[in-house]
């Protein structure tokens, strides 16, 4: 009884008002706007969306070098940009980890395309880029090369 009392006189001392603002909170100005979140327009997802236009695109952007060869070496490594690793993990270029061999993972296909100029590319020094594919070992097809290049000289 005696607690029912005390909670009774602590509850009738403190008046609760849901929607009371403390006066303090009252005074105080925001100094700076919000800052409103752009959504994404029909263009930008548009731009976003692999294909071999926007894969162009973002070779020149990233400064790639040989971008139809590139390209060529993207269909190829994609199964025309519908492979698991492209469709699951937006890598192009069949890049692999060397400690495991396990594919990178990258949050979206334009990574991929950083990676291949940041962790292929940056290998090369002048000459036939075809030449430069083999000599570095890309892939463990030995016919790889050709295939890009029938690629390459159908785009």
């Amino acid at each position: 009884m005696f607690f029912a009392a005390l909670l009774m006189c602590t509850a009738a001392s403190y008046a609760y008002e849901p929607d009371a603002i403390p006066s303090k909170a009252k005074t105080e100005k925001v100094s700076q706007p919000a800052v409103e979140m752009a959504l994404p327009t029909a263009e930008d997802l548009e731009d976003s969306e692999l294909t071999l236009d926007n894969l162009y695109k973002a070779l020149d952007k990233e400064g790639v070098k040989f971008p139809k060869i590139v390209a060529a070496q993207a269909l190829l490594e994609t199964g025309n940009f519908g492979s698991k690793v492209c469709l699951e993990l937006n890598n192009l270029f069949g890049l692999r980890r060397p400690s495991d061999g396990s594919y990178y993972a990258f949050n979206n296909w334009e990574e991929s395309v950083v990676a291949y100029r940041d962790y292929v590319q940056y290998k090369y020094t002048d000459g036939d880029y075809y030449r430069f594919l083999k000599q570095i070992g890309y892939a463990e097809d030995k016919h790889y090369v050709e295939k890009v290049k029938r690629i390459a000289d159908g785009l």
